[in-house]
């Protein structure tokens, strides 16, 4: 199988976004996964943007993730880069998915970013019926839906791991991206659903955890997490059989894990956690890594093993 170029432009659903097929996503800047300083985190966007990626995501939740992104686009013309933020979910208002919160939020992320406009704005992990309120009047959705007019966010999101919800939101007729959160990757691939919304409404899909938060990044997954986010035992254990699996054949379980997305065309935009410049080549370098064909031919057997519900 022919390595996928991780700079490919694929565009993203019916927007005018030509998006690199491999970006950087914010978590890992803000300390999600581990402690990260201003100066990695700014060199990380730094060398993101140096190789070539050109969409960046982010949101207020993830700690300083916003003001480290900001810091290391200040002079970088806005013209040459994509960038995604959220709502819901902001510290100071968590769970508020109403209308005034979304402006509030929205401000805030353009202050601290140092941008006017957002190319787009997700509604960021709402329980069932935190996504009720952002739909209903004086939701979320309606805020957003005049900040596109206004021209101050150009498209709509969903950023969620339940389906359910992403069809809810998507039914509404205003999103114009749907961000899967830990639903495909070498432990779990359930996506078809989403697949097939995503074609039959010409959504913009990105895959925003294809390293299942970490566990398949390389480092030991009983090391993963912290005192914000602790991994699920089954996938842990899960995790561990494809370090064994790919040790014994010599692959990286970093490549394999960031190639498998990023060869799955239904996907318009892999995001990567990069936190340091350092942890940015080395997503780099594992999507460069020529993978056997044998491995390939053989994944198939491994996905149905260890795959978790």
């Amino acid at each position: 199988m022919t390595t996928a170029n991780p700079l490919e432009l694929r565009q993203l659903g019916k927007t005018q976004m030509n998006v690199t097929a491999v970006s950087l996503g914010g978590a890992g800047l803000g300390g999600i996964f581990g402690p990260v300083g201003d100066a990695d985190g700014v060199a990380a966007v730094e060398k993101a943007l140096e190789l070539g990626m050109n969409y960046l995501d982010t949101s207020p939740k993830y700690g300083e993730a916003e003001r480290r992104m900001g810091l290391a686009l200040r002079g970088v013309p806005r013209d040459s880069y994509y960038l995604a933020s959220k709502v819901g979910t902001h510290p100071q208002k968590p769970g508020d998915y109403s209308a005034e919160a979304a402006r509030w939020t929205v401000a805030r992320s353009l202050e601290v970013l140092g941008v006017d406009y957002l190319d787009v704005c997700h509604i960021h992990e709402p329980e069932p019926h935190q996504l009720n309120a952002a739909l209903a009047p004086g939701g979320a959705m309606e805020a957003l839906v005049a900040l596109k007019q206004e021209g101050i966010i150009r498209n709509i999101g969903i950023g969620v791991q339940d389906h359910d919800l992403h069809q809810q939101a998507v039914d509404t007729g205003h999103i114009d991206v749907c961000m899967m959160v830990n639903d495909y990757t070498l432990l779990r691939q359930y996506a078809d659903d989403i697949f097939s919304l995503a074609e039959a409404r010409g959504l913009g899909l990105v895959n925003g955890a294809a390293l299942a938060m970490g566990l398949l990044s390389g480092r030991d997954p009983d090391t993963i997490g912290t005192d914000r986010w602790t991994p699920p035992a089954a996938e842990v254990q899960a995790a561990k059989q494809v370090h064994t699996w790919c040790a014994e054949r010599g692959v990286p379980v970093l490549a394999l894990a960031l190639q498998f997305s990023l060869q799955q065309r239904r996907f318009d935009c892999t995001l990567v956690g990069a936190a340091t410049a350092s942890e940015v080549v080395g997503c780099w370098e594992a999507l460069k890594f020529e993978i056997p064909e044998k491995v390939w031919e053989e994944l198939p057997s491994l996905l149905n093993d260890v795959r978790v519900s």
